[in-house]
């Protein structure tokens, strides 16, 4: 059994790169205020030197670590999350976020502040709660995974950051301008529920899509809320996928709509939730996990209930 968050050590895993060179000093900046806290014999600082290094860290914390926190965007804590999901279910120490990427979807989830004086406020309070978590094909995602135009969108947004060194909302606004207006292509599937919410019987869902996103939590892409009623304890994915034919433009009006959620009137989006799925596709679409490319074309999902122990912000 691993100690509780308040009284185990914590261990702060940090991507020195993350925007554009920002972690670094964000991380300096944690550290000095976790020992000014807590003292320095209860915080140890890792920093990450290549990709999936995060997941090596966090599998590999002693047995004195009560929490271990992830700074940097989502792509860490991905990672973070994973090299605990490799841990026994008995084994795991808190996981909680310090926002310092470009999207940090699940730090919003979580409610987390974006100072990192706030912060570390916040999680020093140890206020916690238990989160699903999903698996797709092997791999562990905290927030969301999808397929088809929005992957593009997001894969084109990190292209675009690591050519301009910008960040934010409009960055992906303007690579989801670019893929509507030349890249608005559809993707055929087949999605089995393979283990439907209580009450439901499985089923079959085949269609023509320009996207398909399977969620723990509510948003993608820096807050689109894309499935605005998913919440990380229910112990189900949520489901929505857009149908054609839309114009650009129409697209681009649901897009932004998606910022505040308002998109779920419309007659080409549509909802479903289930605890497993198999999804296949007629050819490869884009695909991201937690903003991290993936590939294939047949792809098995499901919800883990209660996987991890987070730590929650306001």
């Amino acid at each position: 059994m691993v100690p509780a968050p308040e009284t185990g050590k914590i261990v702060l895993i940090a991507n020195p790169t993350a925007k554009s060179g920002r972690g670094a000093a964000a991380a300096d900046e944690a550290a000095r205020l976790l020992w000014s806290k807590v003292g320095e014999e209860r915080v140890e600082v890792l920093y990450t030197a290549r990709a999936l290094h995060a997941t090596e860290l966090a599998r590999e914390v002693g047995p004195e670590v009560g929490c271990v926190i992830a700074l940097g965007g989502d792509g860490l804590v991905n990672e973070v999350a994973n090299g605990l999901m490799e841990r026994a279910a008995d084994d795991r120490p808190a996981l909680a976020v310090i926002p310092v990427g470009s999207g940090n979807d699940y730090a919003a989830t979580l409610g987390m502040a974006y100072q990192v004086p706030a912060a570390v406020h916040e999680i020093l309070r140890f206020n916690t709660a238990r989160a699903d978590v999903g698996r797709v094909n092997g791999r562990y995602f905290v927030e969301t995974l999808s397929f088809g135009i929005d992957a593009a969108i997001a894969l084109g947004t990190v292209e675009l950051r690591k050519k301009s060194g910008r960040a934010g909302t409009a960055l992906y606004l303007e690579s989801a301008v670019d893929q509507l207006f030349h890249h608005l292509d559809t993707y055929r599937f087949t999605l089995d529920i393979l283990r439907a919410p209580e009450g439901l019987p499985p089923r079959r869902i085949t269609a023509e899509a320009y996207l398909l996103a399977a969620q723990i939590g509510p948003t993608y892409g820096g807050h689109f809320r894309i499935t605005p009623e998913a919440s990380i304890d229910d112990g189900l994915l949520d489901l929505c996928w857009a149908t054609p034919k839309l114009a650009p433009l129409r697209a681009l009006a649901i897009l932004l709509r998606a910022r505040a959620g308002k998109h779920v009137g419309s007659d080409h989006i549509h909802f479903a939730q289930a605890a497993r799925v198999q999804i296949d596709f007629d050819r490869e679409p884009p695909a991201q996990v937690d903003g991290e490319k993936i590939e294939g074309t047949r792809f098995l999902v499901e919800c883990i209930p209660d996987a991890l122990t987070v730590v929650l912000g306001k």
